[in-house]
């Protein structure tokens, strides 16, 4: 491709154009968030441990509370030190908690679906037997 005098092609950025402290300063700026979240999805998950159910269910929210307590402890990393592997470390572990939220949420709303399928299938079977059971 020509251009025209005096233009050439534009200039291209260097992959790293943008500092790891300038690239981690949103994430950092919500670290406090991030742990703080953490440790309240990490003691919620103990305390359902408490329950029946909550003992089959309670990894998960520990789980996610540790992925953003690492994630907040790596991002801090990042930008106070500049470091770009504790950064993509960072980006890796939200990566994984939002993967693991996501497909949590989407397991909760097909079951939910299926409940109200059910006991709504239920209900119309009950009302048109004129409300006895048997």
């Amino acid at each position: 491709m020509s251009y025209p005098e005096g233009f050439g092609p534009p200039p291209s950025a260097p992959s790293d154009s943008i500092p790891v402290r300038q690239a981690a300063r949103p994430l950092y700026e919500s670290k406090t968030w991030m742990k703080l979240l953490g440790v309240v999805s990490i003691v919620s998950g103990a305390l359902s441990v408490i329950t029946i159910i909550g003992i089959v269910f309670a990894w998960l929210p520990i789980w996610l509370g540790i992925l953003l307590w690492q994630s907040g402890k790596a991002v801090e990393s990042a930008h106070e030190i500049g470091d770009a592997a504790s950064f993509l470390e960072s980006q890796s572990k939200l990566r994984t908690y939002f993967l693991i939220a996501g497909i949590v949420s989407l397991v909760g709303i097909i079951l939910m679906m299926i409940a109200i399928l059910f006991f709504g299938t239920a209900w119309v079977a009950f009302v048109r037997d004129g409300g006895t059971i048997g």
